[in-house]
């Protein structure tokens, strides 16, 4: 468990997050932690960190540890502290639901919180209910499930509330499942669920899980996670995309603060990186975040960086996405294309890649990781890894070391 100064510290800097004012700090610091799906500003990149380029196989080489794990997941794991902290969802339709947190240094399991689903869990067979990856502000950590049920626990691992949305929406859910990752804001955790069923959006008090708006949303399958970004004046905003429009929301209060009429992908997300926010919508869109008005404007857009599942990603002045088996790299501030990439050891790729000492790290459906050198005029593909199991959701970096979630278990990649 943290000592009584762990504690201090992360509930501190986790309030002093959730409240939005310590940006600047939480880049420089990142408190070694990747709170969220894609870490620390969603940007699925760790520059500091060393990871290896070859681990895995028959040897299990540069393999700190790794944890079997009860049911399965197809979410991503995330580090708070010392604790690497991931679900997964087991039993008869898959309606256990496990929050497990294990130690960072061995792997054995620090705590598990086991609820059992009220919501609709019924997902297809590659996906789970433990689908969304969980997120936390430095004081608890938020657990969805495909569900629609939401658990807030401590960083001991006692339940501070629960709240099935299946409630309220009993018909939210799909025949595929829902993978909408939780967004925590000014103190606020909010949800994006969508389907042919009953669509919306909400905000829950972090302290008390109490619903502080609900929203309305388009009657449409999305699998899309909700984005934070800034207006000019430093001001918090949650960004939400669909096959309709593109709309920012006030954290606290859900009000629509503006919407563009432009159809988005439904399974990428969006990111935002130094005044831009990169909109997975014809191929990639670039939006002007630093303009004043009612939305921002377009910088530009281009058709072959398309997405079909990887969110992209930023790394200095490129912008990486994928397309089925095509690594892309792209101009972040003109859109050019600079060069594309066939991943000829890939089949099926869910997971979003993430970014360590400019090497990608691509996990496939396969069980297999491509390591890549990205480059100005080429990406490079200087390793392929056997991990022996299907990844479907994004690694977390922590220091040197990778956590990769797969289907069953829980990895550590580290050089040895």
């Amino acid at each position: 468990m943290f000592s009584m100064n762990q504690r201090f510290f992360h509930r501190t800097l986790g309030a002093m997050l959730g409240l939005g004012i310590v940006s600047g700090f939480s880049d420089a610091l990142a408190f070694e932690d990747w709170p969220q799906f894609r870490g620390v500003n969603a940007s699925s990149v760790s520059n500091d960190s060393k990871l290896p380029v070859e681990f895995g196989g028959e040897s299990k080489s540069n393999i700190a540890w790794q944890t079997k794990l009860p049911g399965r997941s197809v979410g991503g794991a995330i580090v708070v502290g010392d604790q690497v902290i991931t679900t997964s969802s087991s039993g008869m339709d898959q309606r256990r639901l496990h929050l497990i947190s294990l130690n960072q240094q061995d792997g054995s399991i620090r705590w598990q919180q086991e609820l059992v689903a009220r919501g609709r869990p019924f997902c297809h067979p590659t996906s789970a209910n433990a689908a969304p990856t969980p997120a936390s502000d430095g004081k608890n950590v938020y657990a969805f499930y495909s569900s629609n049920d939401l658990a807030c626990v401590d960083l001991e691992g006692n339940l501070v509330w629960y709240r099935s949305l299946s409630t309220d929406f009993p018909k939210a859910g799909n025949d595929v499942g829902m993978s909408s990752s939780p967004l925590v804001v000014d103190g606020v955790c909010i949800v994006q669920v969508e389907c042919q069923g009953d669509s919306f959006a909400a905000g829950l008090s972090c302290e008390d899980g109490s619903v502080l708006w609900k929203r309305e949303r388009p009657k449409q399958a999305n699998w899309a996670s909700p984005v934070a970004i800034q207006n000019p004046a430093k001001e918090n905003m949650v960004v939400m995309q669909s096959r309709e429009n593109l709309v920012a929301l006030d954290p606290k209060s859900g009000k629509e603060l503006w919407v563009m009429d432009m159809p988005c992908s439904t399974i990428p997300s969006a990111m935002a990186v130094d005044g831009r926010l990169l909109v997975p919508a014809s191929g990639i869109t670039a939006l002007d975040l630093s303009s004043v008005g009612s939305s921002p404007s377009k910088l530009w857009d281009n058709n072959k960086l398309s997405a079909n599942a990887c969110s992209p990603l930023v790394v200095g002045s490129r912008v990486y996405t994928i397309s089925r088996t095509v690594l892309a790299c792209a101009d972040i501030y003109s859109g050019e294309l600079k060069w594309q990439a066939r991943l000829t050891d890939a089949k099926s790729i869910w997971s979003s890649p993430v970014v360590a000492n400019n090497l990608l790290y691509i996990f496939t459906e396969e069980g297999k990781c491509l390591v890549v050198r990205l480059g100005d005029e080429k990406g490079e593909v200087v390793a392929t890894n056997d991990m022996g199991e299907s990844v479907l959701g994004s690694p977390a970096i922590s220091g040197n070391a990778m956590y990769v979630r797969g289907v069953s278990s829980l990895w550590k990649i580290a050089e040895k």
